[in-house]
């Protein structure tokens, strides 16, 4: 399938079913366009990178809008997801940064808008929001739902939020701090990835597992306390964070992933902690945690409980 664009409007051709994968992407002379209303499924990356689009009508015969079907989009300030989708995720307009108004008619099934942000209708997941507010009645926040929110410096999350998605919060460059609360139970895979500009994080007790990836590349981030109720920490959780410069593990942490400290080239510090009157960190735990921290810095000092070895 061919498409034209003429004098910066997208042309269609009517009778199309499907917007093929990346069909406009990169394209920075699009403007406008119409969809014919023949047309089903927005594929991914299809509107990926148009840069000048300022409008767009998604008629109400589409059903699907594929990932990342309009990332990138900066110039892109309003749309209007029609009753008939049903399958939409936080991709989609990861980096429309200008994207001040999202609205989901009432008659949708499946989802609904508030404040700039898509949610499912009964209003417990949060799919993508352009907002700094997360409502009220949210207990997950799903995958990629403020990725790439890049003028995003804080955010608090509502206390009965029980799961972070992966790649959640990845690439808020601006993100300076946030209040995970201790309904939390799970942080997702890449989700602060790339928070450039996260300083600190408290990861709340609820917490058992801190997944791969979570905080990679926080180049910011300078100090982290890791709590009793952890017992992973996953591949590159904390990789390329040159900037940090200690770490608190529990002695509940019974594994650590390859990599998962890999470039911390500024560490200087790592304690081992335990909750226990009488410790009982074993020789054999100590020689592990040393493996498995001694290949990511030239030279820190490992601290563990009297009464351990």
């Amino acid at each position: 399938m061919e498409y034209e664009v003429i004098d910066g409007k997208g042309i269609i051709p009517d009778g199309t079913t499907e917007i093929a994968f990346q069909a406009f992407k990169g394209c920075n002379s699009l403007q406008s366009i119409e969809i014919p209303d023949s047309v089903t499924q927005i594929g991914d990356e299809a509107f990926s990178g148009c840069g000048s689009l300022q409008s767009i009508v998604i008629p109400d015969s589409v059903t699907e809008i594929g990932r990342w079907a309009f990332a990138h989009c900066t110039s892109l300030q309003s749309i209007e997801i029609p009753d008939s989708v049903t399958q939409i995720d936080g991709s989609v307009f990861c980096r429309c940064n200008n994207l001040t108004s999202i609205i989901v008619p009432k008659n949708n099934s499946r989802y609904k808008s508030t404040n700039n942000c898509i949610l499912t209708k009964d209003g417990k997941k949060l799919v993508l929001c352009r907002n700094h507010n997360i409502p009220d009645n949210v207990t997950m926040i799903e995958r990629w739902a403020f990725s790439g929110c890049t003028s995003l410096q804080s955010i608090e999350i509502p206390n009965i939020v029980t799961e972070i998605g992966e790649d959640a919060f990845r690439c808020c460059f601006s993100l300076q701090s946030i209040v995970i609360p201790d309904s939390v139970t799970k942080i997702g895979e890449s989700a602060f990835s790339g928070c450039i500009s996260l300083q600190s994080i408290e990861i709340p007790d609820s917490v058992t597992k801190i997944g791969w990836s979570a905080f990679e590349d926080c180049t910011s981030l300078q100090s982290i306390v890791i709590p009793n109720s952890v017992t992973e920490i996953e591949s590159h959780a904390f990789s390329g964070c040159n900037s940090l410069q200690s770490i608190v593990i529990p002695d509940s942490v019974t594994m650590i992933g390859a990599q998962a400290f890999s470039c911390c080239t500024s560490l200087q510090s790592i304690d081992i902690v335990t909750q226990e009157k009488e410790p009982d960190l074993s020789l054999e735990r100590i020689e592990y945690l040393l493996q498995a921290l001694s290949e990511y810095s030239k030279e820190f000092s490992l601290r563990v409980p009297i009464g351990c070895g």
